[in-house]
């Protein structure tokens, strides 16, 4: 497989990066497999962080972002998203990607092989850093990639010729107009939507999803893992406690199917995929190197249900004891996939 493609020399020749994206490009390359969905990889994207020890609001690019204890996040009121939008965090959306192909062996479930290779219009919605949209846009030039996400944490300037990026809160309104595109690409919005932002959003994916096309909604079950024991626990069902607690659904993983029937969808097929977390081969330790990343970014809300984890070292540690638990255990995290199709006219 081809990693550093002409995207890689477009990155390259850029004036900031960050001091661990060689390490993140290493560990990419450590993820070579052949798969006929894929055939290339994108770079880091191109946000930059600011550390301040206070909170603050700022504007950057004309785009509202505030700085809490030396991390970035959005700045918008609605949206409901609890991770930073930082360069840290963008390094560990790139490389989740790349554990999450690997681990899958695929950017997408749904059949659209076919028509992606015909050409057709394709959106990503909640696209974040874009990696998925990148690496889609490489891989299939006769089709056009359109992300959106509600912050500007996508490179604006440096893309292939057939994506692009418009700034939205899908769970308001989505900017195209109705039957635009063949298929949607949505994953790992768990932490960003509430209960009615879910529904809200479906309907708007809807609204925009051509008839006949595919609609594919990706999530993990962070609730309830396959073989955890006491430690683990505890971190999944605080996990539940700070969803609950902002309106957000603790199982959207379990309620995809039923939420696209609810939407209109029709033709669903949903798959569940156990995915190893630190045991058994690299994969496995690959993916608990993301989600350890995944959970000190959530530090702050996490702290809010469980006090004493307002101490930084106290939380690691826990994390950590987390980790040699779900190694001795086995445990598993499930990945529910579930693609359906916009009823055809």
């Amino acid at each position: 497989m081809v990693f550093f493609s002409a995207l890689k020399n477009l990155f390259s020749r850029r004036d900031k990066r960050t001091s661990n994206a060689s390490s993140l490009r290493s560990k990419k390359k450590s993820l070579s497999f052949s798969n006929g969905n894929q055939q290339h990889n994108s770079d880091k994207s191109a946000s930059d962080s600011s550390a301040n020890s206070t909170t603050n609001s700022s504007s950057i690019n004309g785009h509202s972002f505030q700085f809490k204890d030396g991390r970035r996040y959005h700045g918008i009121s609605e949206v409901s998203y609890v991770l930073p939008n930082d360069d840290d965090e963008a390094d560990r959306v790139h490389q989740q990607h790349w554990i999450l192909r690997y681990a899958l062996q695929s950017n997408y479930r749904a059949p659209v092989t076919d028509m992606l290779e015909k050409g057709i219009t394709v959106l990503d919605s909640g696209c974040g850093p874009a990696t998925w949209a990148f690496e889609m846009g490489e891989a299939w030039p006769n089709s056009t990639f359109h992300g959106i996400d509600a912050s500007c944490v996508f490179p604006e300037n440096i893309k292939p010729a057939n994506v692009e990026f418009v700034l939205g809160n899908i769970a308001k309104e989505i900017p195209y107009p109705d039957n635009t595109f063949d298929y949607i690409h949505q994953r790992l919005l768990l932490l960003g939507l509430t209960d009615d932002d879910w529904d809200n959003a479906l309907k708007q994916l809807y609204r925009v999803l051509k008839p006949g096309g595919y609609i594919e909604v990706a999530e993990p079950d962070l609730q309830d893992l396959e073989n955890m024991g006491p430690t683990l626990r505890k971190l999944q069902y605080t996990m539940s406690d700070m969803l609950n607690s902002r309106n957000m659904p603790n199982k959207a993983a379990c309620e995809i199917e039923d939420r696209l029937i609810k939407a209109g969808f029709v033709n669903t097929n949903l798959k569940i995929t156990p995915l190893k977390l630190n045991h058994t081969d690299k994969t496995g330790k690959l993916l608990w190197e993301d989600y350890k990343h995944g959970y000190l970014n959530l530090r702050p809300v996490m702290a809010q249900i469980v006090p004493e984890w307002q101490d930084p070292e106290v939380y690691e540690r826990f994390v950590t004891a987390c980790g040699i638990e779900a190694e001795q255990t086995k445990a598993n995290v499930n990945w529910y996939a579930c693609y359906a199709q916009k009823p055809a006219l």
